[in-house]
C-alpha cells in the first residue's frame, strides 16, 4: 500500500481506497505562513536567475527575450512576471510532487521534477502570454527574440530557461518540511 502524506495539510489522504495517512510532527507544523514564505523564496530565486541569466547573455550581445509590460533591467524582467513566479512555482511543484514525484527519491525525483518544469513551464508561458496578455490586455507581456515561435510567446530555448526553476527546491523543501521522513502506519 502506498501512503501519500500531505506536506501542507493534515487532511486524510486515501491510498488504494483504504485508511488515512498519519502526519509527522513536522508536517503538522506547516502553516500558511510557511507556504507563503516558500512561495516568496521560490519567486525571488527565480527572479534572480532570470535577471542574472538575461543580463549575462545581453552582455555577450545576445538578447534572449524582451519584456513589453513594465520592463526593468534593460527589458530583462517585469514585476508582473514576478507575481506569477511567486504565485505559481511552489503550488504547482507541490501538486506535482504529491501526484508524481513522491514515487521517487534522489536523482529520480530530481529528473522527474526537471522534466515537469521543462514541459509545463513553457506550455503555461504560452497560454498566459497569448490568452491573458495578448488577447485580454492587447499586448504581450514579453517577446522571445532568440529562436522564437508561437508569435514570440515561446522559444526553442524555453525548456532550458525553466530548468532554472529548480534552484528553489532545497530551501522550499526545508520550509515545507518535505525533507522530513514521513511516518506511515504499521
Amino acid at each position: 500500500m502506498v501512503w501519500l502524506d500531505s506536506p501542507i495539510t493534515d487532511l486524510p489522504r486515501v491510498a488504494n481506497g483504504l485508511g488515512r495517512s498519519r502526519s509527522t510532527a513536522v508536517h503538522a507544523e506547516i502553516t500558511a505562513a510557511r507556504l507563503l514564505a516558500a512561495c516568496f523564496v521560490a519567486g525571488a530565486a527565480w527572479v534572480v536567475a532570470e535577471v542574472a541569466g538575461g543580463l549575462f547573455f545581453l552582455a555577450l550581445g545576445v538578447r534572449l527575450w524582451r519584456y513589453e509590460l513594465v520592463p526593468l533591467f534593460w527589458d530583462i524582467t517585469s514585476p508582473i512576471v514576478w507575481l506569477f513566479a511567486v504565485g505559481l512555482i511552489v503550488p504547482l511543484s507541490i501538486g506535482y510532487d504529491r501526484i508524481v514525484a513522491c514515487r521517487w527519491r534522489g536523482r529520480g525525483r530530481l529528473v522527474a521534477r526537471l522534466l515537469f518544469v521543462m514541459s509545463v513551464g513553457p506550455v503555461l508561458e504560452v497560454l498566459i502570454n497569448e490568452f491573458l496578455f495578448k488577447a485580454a490586455v492587447g499586448r504581450a507581456l514579453y517577446i522571445y527574440t532568440t529562436l522564437p515561435t508561437f508569435s514570440g510567446s515561446w522559444s526553442w530555448l524555453s525548456p532550458f530557461y525553466y530548468a532554472t526553476l529548480l534552484i528553489h527546491v532545497p530551501i522550499t523543501d526545508r520550509l515545507l518540511g518535505a525533507s522530513a521522513p514521513a511516518q506511515h502506519p504499521p
